[in-house]
């Protein structure tokens, strides 16, 4: 395998010393096929594919989908807890909502119960509605966007519903996806625990959903 100093892979890869550590840092089994000589840290020449941005993409996600198995597996141990409960209910959309303005928290929160609120009025009567959410910072930027997964059991609505939210959020970026249970989402948007107010969930059924509590 060839190696390069990391001045020469700097210029391959068309990436900064930084973005480079970086990569590493977050990639442990390829950091191992690296190598140091003479106190020089060398980097194998064939490594300088994984910055492609399209597959760095790729790899994101995948460590994304990787993490969230895991936690779905650490989870079902406990059949006791809140996020085994959630992932047993029917869900229909997974959706990130990324906000144009530097939201806090707070916001953040605030933007989930207006916009439950808003599906209510409109299509409570026709719809069973339940929607979990969950708040967490940008990794690249300042503020917070949310993560939730919503529930319609009315099929005949979904498109519906799902051009209501992305006009509601017009400013915004959203993200929809069909739910997969098998790909975890409850237990990635739960990766930091369900406490305090960046977490909730709202529904015009919980009681029946044994989901009627307050969140503390």
């Amino acid at each position: 395998m060839k190696y390069e100093n990391i001045t020469t892979f700097k210029l391959t890869t068309k990436a900064s010393k930084s973005k480079i550590y970086r990569f590493y840092k977050k990639n442990e089994e390829l950091w191992n096929e690296t190598q140091l000589k003479y106190g020089k840290r060398l980097f194998p020449v064939d490594h300088a594919r994984y910055f492609d941005s399209e597959i760095m993409y790729e790899n994101k996600l995948l460590r994304q989908e990787n993490h969230a198995m895991r936690n779905l597996i650490d989870n079902l141990v406990d059949k006791d807890s809140l996020q085994f409960r959630i992932w047993q209910l029917d869900w229909s959309f997974f959706i990130t909502v990324a906000y144009q303005l530097e939201r806090n928290p707070k916001s953040c929160y605030r933007q989930m119960f207006a916009l439950y609120e808003h599906l209510e009025q409109n299509y409570g009567d026709s719809t069973d509605l339940r929607l979990y959410f969950t708040s967490e910072p940008f990794t690249n930027r300042k503020g917070y966007h949310n993560h939730l997964v919503l529930y319609v059991s009315n099929s005949k609505l979904h498109e519906a519903i799902l051009n209501d939210i992305k006009e509601y959020f017009s400013y915004d970026r959203v993200e929809v996806a069909p739910y997969d249970k098998y790909k975890a989402a409850v237990f990635y948007m739960s990766k930091e625990g369900t406490i305090n107010e960046d977490w909730d969930i709202v529904g015009n059924n919980l009681k029946k959903d044994g989901l009627q509590f307050e969140n503390k």
